[in-house]
């Protein structure tokens, strides 16, 4: 439930993705999907966080979280996906990496653009053959909206449409427009700041480690970062000749 004045929306208040590496259907099993939900259900109330709407695809998940606290949604999300990757790889039998990379979010600034990325988010389906319409899809926060159920309260309404009552036909006025917020270029020190955490290791520890560092280079070509060796070296803190010696002159 909202807890704090918006009157200001800020970087608390951001729309953010959550992709299977190498865009692999990570939630193509409506037991995927209800796994999901069933996290964000359980966790929200617990690092106070307001969802705004959501919609879980085969292969991704869209969200707008608010949040008093930017860290509280770290949190969050960090929580739901660490438990959904070991509920993942039991249930299909394997190990490693789940998702492409660490949640991608991109600030929302103003009322239109929130209203803008809402309707974004619950054309999803649409957009992707999936239904023909947004309530079609069982999925999303769309019929929470109509019916004022799931995360969707009164307060939720107040804030986005400055009013909980008459807002089904603005709802469904909005225009859709497509976004590019989560195109920007991926930051590999964020990358490898994720590899070493689950790796459970540090810095010195893979600048001397040929294998970590062979690793490293294969997660960031699985999940089609194009970084330069340059690139990479400056990130481990070591010359692009060593990275070279240490990868054998192996291609990735």
């Amino acid at each position: 439930m909202p807890r704090k004045n918006r009157k200001i929306l800020d970087k608390i208040l951001c729309h953010h993705m959550v992709q299977g590496i190498n865009k692999e259907y990570i939630f193509e099993t409506n037991q995927e999907k209800d796994k999901y939900l069933q996290l964000l259900k359980k966790y929200y109330k617990q690092f106070d966080i307001d969802i705004i709407a959501y919609c879980i695809m085969n292969n991704h998940v869209h969200m707008i979280l608010y949040s008093a606290e930017i860290q509280n949604i770290s949190n969050f999300m960090k929580q739901v996906n660490s438990i959904y990757a070991m509920y993942y790889n039991k249930k299909k039998d394997r190990v490693g990496y789940v998702y492409r990379n660490r949640f991608k979010s991109a600030p929302i600034m103003t009322r239109e653009q929130m209203h803008t990325c809402i309707k974004y988010i619950h054309m999803n389906p649409v957009k992707a053959g999936l239904v023909g319409k947004e309530e079609q899809y069982k999925y999303s926060s769309y019929n929470d909206y109509l019916n004022q159920t799931g995360f969707v309260s009164k307060e939720i309404l107040q804030f986005v449409f400055s009013s909980s009552e008459n807002y089904i036909k603005t709802f469904k006025s909005i225009e859709y427009k497509n976004l590019n917020t989560h195109n920007r270029k991926p930051n590999i020190e964020e990358i490898l700041n994720d590899f070493l955490f689950h790796e459970k290791t540090n810095l010195a520890e893979i600048r001397k480690d040929n294998e970590l560092i062979q690793k490293f280079m294969i997660h960031l070509s699985s999940n089609q970062y194009k970084f330069s060796k340059l690139e990479v070296a400056q990130t481990l803190k070591i010359s692009k000749a060593t990275l070279y010696r240490r990868l054998y002159e192996k291609k990735f």
